[in-house]
């Protein structure tokens, strides 16, 4: 496991377009937080100028909501982590690195192996960031902080989003894998993510909607409860927990993508 992982940070320490998209990633996260809470003031000010009473002011970074509202703002984000295994994979075949990887003694299965190593670290480092961001921005916008309004069971929309992002990226992997080329691979993922919407939009049964991939990842962290007066007969789903169903498609989802996967490789040539 160690070795694999050394050899995958020797190629990305070299790969320029690794780290630009990392930092794009970075600054457009920070970017998204700004906006969402500068949208949610203008919302309120100019409710409260019709309203009969005025309307106190509402931070979407006050524990225990922020582990919600973070997580389901930074799922919009991961479709740049999914470019950047994408980049990463298909630069493994324009390089021509897969195949001298094999014949420098490493096994198919190590290399599928080391890809997976790869987005598992991506996965956890991209949660790591949002818990950190989420304590930073959580302790400067609530007041008299509770321990048991930090660490509660709201956090497990930290663990939603870990799943959320593992299962994209592995999906992300798998079209990158099929195709070779990276052009070609982000336009697949982004042709198939809008066909799947329309297919969901299209008069499909809402009991069947969840089993779509896109769906059945994105289904983990949805609609945060966001503070806001509710309007009667939305049909909105606000979301309060991370559901074990949805997970256990999304993982359902992750396993059969893996076993995909070891099987192409084992019948492509390098």
């Amino acid at each position: 496991m160690i070795r694999l992982i050394k050899i995958e940070f020797k190629k990305i320490l070299s790969y320029r377009v690794f780290w630009l998209l990392v930092g794009f990633y970075a600054v457009s996260l920070t970017f998204m937080l700004i906006v969402a809470q500068v949208i949610i003031n203008e919302i309120l000010r100019e409710a409260g100028q019709s309203a009969p009473i005025p309307l106190l002011k509402i931070s979407l970074y006050q524990f225990p909501r922020i582990w919600n509202n973070l997580t389901y703002m930074a799922g919009f984000l991961t479709l740049f982590l999914a470019i950047i295994v994408i980049f990463f994979v298909c630069n493994e075949y324009s390089n021509k690195t897969f195949r001298q990887n094999i014949i420098n003694g490493l096994s198919r299965n190590e290399f599928v192996l080391s890809k997976l190593y790869f987005i598992l670290i991506i996965s956890l480092a991209a949660t790591l960031l949002i818990l950190v961001v989420g304590l930073v921005l959580g302790l400067i916008h609530t007041k008299d902080v509770d321990f048991g309004d930090i660490f509660n069971s709201k956090l497990q929309f930290i663990a939603g989003y870990f799943v959320e992002a593992f299962c994209y990226l592995l999906f992300a992997f798998f079209i990158a894998f099929l195709l070779k080329k990276a052009g070609l691979a982000v336009i697949t993922l982004l042709f198939y993510t809008m066909i799947e919407q329309i297919l969901i939009w299209w008069k499909i049964p809402a009991e069947y909607v969840k089993f779509f991939p896109m769906k059945a990842f994105g289904r983990l962290v949805h609609f945060p409860k966001i503070p806001l007066p509710e309007i009667n007969g939305s049909s909105i789903h606000f979301q309060d927990h991370v559901s074990l169903a949805d997970t256990g498609i999304a993982l359902l989802y992750a396993g059969i993508l893996i076993f995909l996967i070891y099987r192409i490789m084992h019948k492509r040539d390098i």
